[in-house]
Order: C-alpha cells, then sequence, then structure tokens
C-alpha cells in the first residue's frame, strides 16, 4: 500500500511537472510569443536575423529606412507568397517600404529560402509572422506594425492580424480568399500535380479533410481583424476571381465595417470604363474614404502581378494606419 502511495505522489508530481511544461511551451507558441532575434549577417541593403519557434530555425531580412535613427520605427512586416522563397522582386518591394520610412522584415518562410521546417500552407508561417513583428522592437520598432501580404501572404497576414491591438492595418494584395476553388481552378487549367502538392501541405483535399481548409480560411479570419483592411484585387487575375475579393468585402460588411469601393486603370488613375460581368459585384464604386477605413480597390485591366501604382496605394494607406493623431477604429 505504501508502495502505491508512493507511486501516486511521484505520479501527481509527474504531471504537475507536465502541466508547467506545457503551459512554458504554450507561452513560447501562443499568441504572445516574441523570439528573440539575432542578427547573424550583415549585406549592403538588409541584415539577416534568425530566430527560432519549436526548435526550428526561421531567418528574417530587415530593412532599413535610409538617414533616420534606428529606433522608433513604424514597422512593416512584408509576406510574399508563391512558395518558391524570396526573390528580388520581393526584395525590391522591401526596400520601397524601406525608403518610405519604415523598419521592414521580410521573412522567408517555412521551408523556403533560408528557413528550417516544412511547408504547412500558411498556419505556422502566420505564428511566426505574428512573433516576429512584436519582436521588431529588439531592431528599432517602435511596436505598432502592419502587415501587407502579397498573394498567398496575404492569407499569412490575415491570419497573423487576428486580435492584435498592435496591427495598424492589414494589405490583402492579390490574394485568394477561396482555397478550394484555388484548387479546383488548378484542375482546370491543366495543373493536377500543383493540386496534388497544396492536397500534401494541407493535409488532403476539401472533401477529405474540410477541417484543414477551415482552418485556414481566410474569410474566418477576416471577421477577427480590427485593424483597417485594404483588398487591392487584379481584375484578370486567372487564378484569384473578383468575387472572391468581393466575398472578403461583404465579411467585413457584415461586421459593420465601411468597405469603400474604388476603381483604377493601371497607372493608378480612377477607371471610367466598363466592368465585364465576373468583376461587377464590386460595384457601385463610391470612391476614396478615409484609408482608416475599409477598401476594396479593383484594378480591372490588371493580372496577378504588382506595378507602380499598386504600391503607391499600399504607401498612402500605411501613411494613414501610422498618423499619431487617427481616430479609433470604427
Amino acid at each position: 500500500m505504501a508502495r502505491w502511495t508512493g507511486f501516486g505522489i511521484v505520479g501527481v508530481f509527474l504531471v504537475l511537472m507536465g502541466c508547467m511544461f506545457a503551459l512554458r511551451d504554450g507561452e513560447r507558441t501562443g499568441t504572445d510569443w516574441m523570439p528573440t532575434l539575432r542578427v547573424v549577417e550583415r549585406k549592403s541593403d538588409f541584415v539577416m536575423v534568425r530566430y527560432e519557434r519549436e526548435g526550428v530555425p526561421l531567418y528574417a531580412e530587415i530593412y532599413y529606412p535610409p538617414n533616420r535613427p534606428r529606433r522608433s520605427l513604424p514597422a512593416v512586416v512584408l509576406l510574399p507568397g508563391g512558395f518558391v522563397g524570396v526573390n528580388s522582386t520581393q526584395r525590391a518591394t522591401a526596400q520601397r517600404l524601406a525608403q518610405a520610412g519604415y523598419l521592414v522584415a521580410l521573412p522567408h518562410m517555412r521551408g523556403q529560402g533560408k528557413s528550417g521546417g516544412f511547408i504547412d500552407f500558411g498556419l505556422s508561417d502566420a505564428q511566426d509572422a505574428r512573433g516576429v513583428a512584436r519582436a521588431l522592437t529588439q531592431l528599432g520598432g517602435r511596436g505598432d506594425y502592419a502587415l501587407v501580404g502579397i498573394s498567398f501572404g496575404a492569407t499569412i497576414a490575415i491570419n497573423s492580424a487576428r486580435n492584435d491591438p498592435n496591427v495598424r492595418g492589414v494589405a490583402y494584395v492579390m490574394g485568394p480568399t477561396d482555397f478550394a476553388e484555388q484548387r479546383q481552378l488548378l484542375i482546370n487549367y491543366g495543373r493536377p500535380e500543383r493540386a496534388q502538392q497544396r492536397d500534401a501541405w494541407v493535409g488532403g483535399s476539401p472533401e477529405e479533410c474540410p477541417e484543414c481548409y477551415e482552418v485556414r480560411d481566410p474569410l474566418r479570419h477576416a471577421r477577427e481583424v480590427n485593424a483597417p483592411l485594404l483588398i487591392i484585387q487584379a481584375g484578370e487575375d486567372v487564378m484569384i476571381p473578383v468575387w472572391q475579393a468581393c466575398n472578403l468585402m461583404k465579411v467585413r460588411e457584415e461586421m459593420g465595417r465601411t468597405v469603400h469601393r474604388v476603381g483604377l486603370t493601371d497607372d493608378g488613375k480612377p477607371f471610367q470604363g466598363t466592368l465585364k460581368p465576373r468583376q461587377q459585384c464590386v460595384l457601385p464604386f463610391t470612391g476614396w474614404g478615409d484609408l482608416e477605413q475599409d477598401h476594396l480597390v479593383l484594378f480591372p485591366t490588371l493580372s496577378h502581378k504588382t506595378n507602380d501604382a499598386v504600391w503607391q496605394v499600399v504607401l498612402n494607406a500605411l501613411q494613414r494606419w501610422f498618423e499619431d493623431d487617427k481616430p479609433k477604429n470604427p
């Protein structure tokens, strides 16, 4: 009997220890997780930092604004898509944002570039991005930040921004909002191998694992974002139809948010033409509002490629989001 009593005491001790370690692990991986950023390389135009989460080595490129003290800087986390790692176009975008006065982090997503781990279609990347955003105070950030996501990176941005009071705004640049539809489009356009690769990353097809799609659903995540949302949509994007952006707009309107609707030509002038039937869910155009409110900006003749006009819209939004005297979110 004494032996069982002793075993019971040891068992309780082990359970308590397990709870302590679980709690510590939750603190490391939860929404308040913040890594230590260690500079491991210095380039002429950026520094490379290394950090870890759950034992996985991760990297991000950090771009500083020129001719400004490296303290109390507004920060931007730039989240690329493509599943191929950081490229010269994304680095040029990071430099553009830094030139405008922002401290910019350009993460290497899991399983891409220098980062370890494997691609899980954005779930881990969203947690990683939020941690990096919080940690930018170690490198001169002032504590608040905006998230700018391009293509698939937009879905990571909106996931990362959920219920985060430090997010000043989210730019959702040509990002999908319906992964199941996009998967079917890959098959329709004769790219079944790409669809199969996504199934492997996600955990199955929409029929095999509907919960795998639900947990990654950008429309679901959008309901938990209190910061201003800038949706930029290309009218001739064959893989991300305009109605996907319209569905995101509807979700925000259902939340009680005002969503202004703007049409622009490829060079950023007001669009005066006639929209194609598949683009008309954006109508009626309302024109610009306060960029502290949500906006859907359609470039009707643009394909899935950003240009100067697109980035000017983003820069205008960033300038507004980081104004210190702006009113509270509606």
